[in-house]
This record gives structure tokens, sequence and C-alpha cells, in this order.
């Protein structure tokens, strides 16, 4: 197959978009994407090689594997050893056991699958070394069967290959964009909802459609798909819809810019064959490999943000250990001269071996619990508070649960998301103080507000659902008093808070998070004269301070390092953050003769937001509170159980 650079410099495009992407610039929202495209031209690539080969009498499905594992095998094992190395001496136990699951999931190439059951793409944030590693499982999968039903096309089928792949093609598109309105986490990851993206490119070589004659036309769909790319990495975000629909704007821009230099160099072409381009598309495999693990390990390291000048160092470094990894990695394995250096035995011999020790690191991190036996007592105790949490905190995380010991009529219930979750052992511990029978109706990522719809879940109308289901609860029980709590801020702003990972909490159609607050201040107040209308006295607790640091985290790399970290969120930040949101509380709350708590003024002076009190955390993540962080808001909290115990 002809050697084209301008292949090269769009992977070029394609892997700068991920880093500049995961790097946090905020004008590429869509940099993601740039797997999608990476897709498309490795269908393209592949299914002309195992078409020469075939045509030439030479193709072997050993011979396909052997030059896979030359390809990718190098370079992933020395990221791997690398990021074990980092991963053993940053990570704390739990992320460290994690990880050592990941690290077997990855050398096995089912690393898609694990992430799938474990979080979303966009929410996982820098939490996960080898979360980048989805994309290499999905395409090695993909190319366990490819090979065998090109084989077998050529062979039975008279080699009728685009009356063969356009159903599958088809299938698996229309399989994409169903499964991504009901279950976006299975679509992102899977490769049956995108192989279509393979196959794409795949079409492409077969040819499913004649080259292009005219180099007025060439150059004309090379720009627009060049437009299409432009538009994907600038306006498509996680908070879209993705794969589904949204995936052929970056798909088919990818589509046009290769098949418009088919026939003829293009504009966008020559663009893409410059050397400084065509260099980075070289060792966009390996940059593709470190950046993620070097940002993730950075960021581990320093436990904040970094400065603008720090992300720059940060993406010539990772362009310099590509660089090297291609050098001195990948292409001593690769040509002529890698055949003739290692044989086809000792690729497999040595990615059998080379499999088998790393998966061994990753059992001993995952049997071991992460090893925590590499820290002192004093870390792990300051750790520990992320397991701090309500002994029923599983158990009641979804539903409705019973709290208190008296059998008689309920009297209460707190209503909430997950920080309502947070604050239930207090509650708990106050209902049981004051003989009282309670409920606890809390859903992580759902406020207590009614018709309630969060356009950045996988499941749009489980809120409402919910909401609607503890609505009739309290009706059908008669409780008297609502208590009602949530992350306000996130609700009311749509933004995430300092350096918490995840897209907008987006409760509007738009998807801008710039228009929560105008249904957020219309739905706080319709729930609060609904359940006026049921007669239910009403509590508002306000929002607990967000650290937008993982606080046992911090603290423990606080004790290993010996050096000061800002854990401790600003008394203005957090008043700057929940204005909006205090404004409707209390305009509403004022109307409607109803009381509020204020969860800060026990925990905030005039300058500071605790952490930590009595050498335990407050919080087990970077908002949530711990169970000794619940008992800190306990006084407030008092009086009004107190009254209804009366």
């Amino acid at each position: 197959m002809k050697y084209r650079p301008d292949i090269d410099g769009l992977r070029a495009v394609a892997v700068m978009a991920v880093v500049l992407f995961h790097a946090g610039v905020p004008q590429i929202s869509g940099g993601f994407v740039g797997v999608d495209v990476f897709f498309v031209i490795s269908g393209y690539l592949i299914t002309g090689l195992i078409l020469n080969d075939m045509a030439e009498g030479r193709f072997s499905i050993a011979s396909f594997y052997e030059r896979r594992a030359r390809r990718i095998l190098p370079a992933l094992f020395a990221v791997l050893i690398a990021a074990s190395v980092a991963a053993y001496a940053l990570l704390m136990p739990d992320r460290a056991q994690a990880f050592g699951q990941s690290l077997i999931a990855t050398v096995f190439f089912y690393s898609n699958i694990l992430f799938w059951h474990q979080s979303d793409y966009f929410q996982a944030s820098l939490v996960k070394p080898l979360l980048h590693t989805w994309s290499l499982a999905v395409e090695e999968q993909f190319y366990i069967v490819y090979p065998l039903f090109l084989f077998a096309l050529r062979r039975y089928f008279s080699r009728r290959y685009v009356l063969a792949l356009l159903p599958v093609f088809a299938v698996s598109l229309a399989f994409c964009i169903w499964g991504v309105s009901s279950h976006r986490i299975m679509t992102f990851f899977l490769g049956p909802a995108r192989a279509w993206e393979l196959l794409l490119g795949g079409l492409l070589a077969v040819p499913a459609v004649p080259p292009l004659r005219h180099r007025v036309t060439a150059n004309l769909l090379g720009l627009f798909g060049l437009g299409l790319l432009a538009y994907s990495f600038v306006k498509l975000s996680g908070a879209l819809p993705f794969p589904g629909a949204n995936a052929l704007y970056p798909t088919l821009g990818a589509a046009f810019i290769i098949y418009s230099g088919i026939a003829c160099q293009t504009i966008v072409g020559r663009c893409l064959s410059l050397k400084p381009v065509v260099f980075i598309g070289l060792i966009s495999y390996s940059l593709y490999l470190w950046h993620w693990i070097v940002f993730v390990f950075v960021r581990a390291y320093l436990i904040r943000a970094l400065t603008r000048w720090e992300v720059v160092t940060e993406i010539l470094a990772c362009i310099l250990i590509a660089s090297l990894s291609w050098k001195f990695v990948e292409a001593p394995f690769r040509g002529r001269r890698g055949r003739d250096k290692f044989s086809r035995r000792s690729i497999f011999a040595g990615a059998a071996l080379g499999s088998m020790v790393i998966a061994t690191v990753g059992g001993v991190l995952f049997v071991t619990h992460g090893l925590p036996s590499r820290f002192n007592n004093q870390v792990l105790d300051l750790y520990s508070g992320k397991y701090d949490l309500w002994d029923r905190h599983k158990e009641c995380s979804r539903g409705i649960c019973h709290i208190g010991n008296n059998p008689g009529p309920p009297g209460f219930l707190l209503w909430g998301d997950s920080h309502a979750g947070a604050i239930a052992p207090a509650f708990e511990q106050l209902a049981i103080a004051n003989n009282l029978s309670g409920f606890v109706a809390s859903r992580p990522a759902c406020a207590p507000l009614l018709g309630l719809n969060r356009y950045d879940q996988d499941n749009l109308q489980e809120c409402v659902r919910y909401n609607g289901t503890v609505l009739d609860f309290i009706q059908a029980q008669h409780i008297r008093t609502v208590f009602l709590h949530a992350r306000w801020g996130l609700y009311s702003e749509g933004t995430r808070y300092g350096q918490e990972g995840g897209f907008p909490a987006l409760l509007t159609a738009d998807r801008k998070a710039e228009e929560n607050y105008r249904e957020f201040e219309k739905l706080f107040r319709s729930t609060i004269e609904e359940l006026r209308r049921c007669k239910v006295n009403v509590v508002i607790i306000a929002s607990v301070p967000e650290v937008g640091i993982d606080v046992p985290t911090a603290l423990a790399r606080r004790a290993i390092t010996g050096k000061a970290i800002e854990v401790e969120p600003r008394y203005s930040d957090f008043l700057r953050r929940q204005a909006r949101a205090f404004e409707v509380m209390k305009t509403v709350a004022a109307q409607e003769s109803i009381p509020i708590i204020y969860p800060h003024q026990l925990l905030c002076d005039g300058s500071l937001c605790s952490v930590v009190r009595d050498q335990h955390a407050l919080y087990v993540d970077d908002n949530h509170l711990s169970v000794h962080g619940a008992m800190w808001l306990m006084p407030a909290m008092a009086p009004f159980l107190k009254e209804l115990g009366k």
C-alpha cells in the first residue's frame, strides 16, 4: 500500500486534539474525538494492508498478528512498566489496587469492558492512569475477527467486500445511535458500537467508491473534511450525547480527508504532509500512550491545578518522551531491520512473557489491596478518612431508608442527593436521641427538585422518576417535616468546583451551564410550593462547602512530602460560589416562612473552611462530608428534631 504522508499528518491532528483536551484546554472541548479519527485511519490502513497481502498471496493470520505485536506491544509495555513504578510511588492503596486491576485488563486488551463497568469516561478524570487504553482494547478486539472476515469474503464470496461490509457498518452505526440515548457509557466503550468507525475506513480502502477525478472536487472535499474536524474539536463536548450521531462529524471529516487524497494531492494533503506535522504523526502512538500517564501522575504528585506555563511544559515534555519512545522503543522492532533482529518466534515469546510479568504486577497490587505497607501509620490514618462513610451508605444511596428506633409513625424525611446521604448519619443519631422515626431519601446526582432532568447523565429522567416516587411516599406516609439538602451550587451554576473532574451538571435541553440558574430557580420554587400544598413543613439545609481537592489524598500527600498543600477552601470563594443559590433560597424561604440551616456556619471561619478537625478528615473526597464531618453539623439540626420529638 502506497505511503501517504498526509495520513501521518492526520494522525498528528488527531493526537494533538486528544492531548490538548486532556490538558484541559477549554477551547478544545471536543478533542477526545481524535480517537474516532484514529479509528477511521486504522480501518483504512489495516484493510488496505490485508487486501494487498491477499492479492499478492502472502497473507497469513500469524503474520498479521506479528505485525500488530511489533506495532503495539513494545511502546505499550514500556508505558505500563513506567506507570507501574509511578503507581507504586504515588498512588494511595485503593487507587493502586484499582490500577492493578486495570493493568491486567490493559495487557489482555479488555480495559474498555472494565472501564465501562466502573465509570463514565468524562467523569473518571485523572484518577485512572490507564483509562486511555480503552481505545486500544476496542481496536484489538475488532482485529481478532476482522482479518478472518475479510479472508472468508475473498475465498467464499467472490470478494464482494462492499456488499458484506455495508450491512455490518449500518448495524453498528444504528446500534451506536440507539445506544447513546439510554446506554451512553456502554456505547462509548464497547466495540460493537464503535466498529462502524473502523469499517468506515475499511470501506474507503475496499474501495466502496471510485477515486475522485477532478482536483477541484478533491480540494473542496478535503477542506470540508477539515472543517468537520475543526467543528468537532471546538463544538462537541462530553456534555453532549456521544458517540451516536455526533460521532459522524469527526469520522466523516477524517474519511473525506483520506478519500480526497487517494487520487491526487490536495491543499489539505499538502498541509498535512509538512515535515513537522508528519513527525508528530509518526510519534502519535507513543504520544497517545505517554501523555495521559504523565498528566495523571504529575497531578497525583502535585495535588493541585497546573499553571498555564506548567501545562505547556508538560505537553512539550510529553512530545519529547514520545519522540524518544518512537526512536528507541517502537522503531527497533519494526521494518526490515526489526524483522532481521527479532524473529516472529521471539516477538510472540516476548509478548507472552511481557504480558505475564505485567499481569503479575497488576495481580499483586490487586490482591494486596494496593500494598498499604508502603506508607506509615500517620499517612494511612489520614487517608482512612476516605472510608469514613455511613455504615448504611450502600443500602440507602438510591432508595428510601428508615432511621430511628421509634416504631411509631414517621415524623420527618431527609430528602436530597448524595450530599443528603452524607449527612444522614447525623440525622440517624439525632433521631435515636430524640426517640424519633424518620426516613432518608437520597440519590446521587438528583437534587430534591420535582421535574429535575439531568442532561449530563446516562439516564435523563432518572431524577424525575425518583423524586416523584419520594413525593408519593411523603404523602402516603403522612410525613410532617421534610429536610431538603443537596449540593445546591452545582445545580444553580452547572460548573464543577476546583480540580474536580467531570463535565457540567446540565439541567436544560440546550446543555448550557449558563442556563442552569433560571431552571434551578423555577424548580426550587415549584418544589417548595408543592410540598406546602401537601401541608408539609419544610426545612432547607444549605450547601456544604466544596473543597475541589480530594481531602484524604491531599492530607496524606502532605504528610508524605512534608510540603505545604493548600487544601482548605477560602470562605470568600465559597460565598461567591453559592451566592445565587443562597439568594433563591432566602427569597423562597421568606415568602413561604420556612427556616434555612447553614452548614458553613459550623465549618468555616471568616477566612477558611475546615477540612480536618480532631485529626479526622471532614470529607471523604472533594465535596462529600465524612461521618466525622456530618457530626459537626448536629448542633444546627438538633433543635428541629428535638421539637419534632416533643
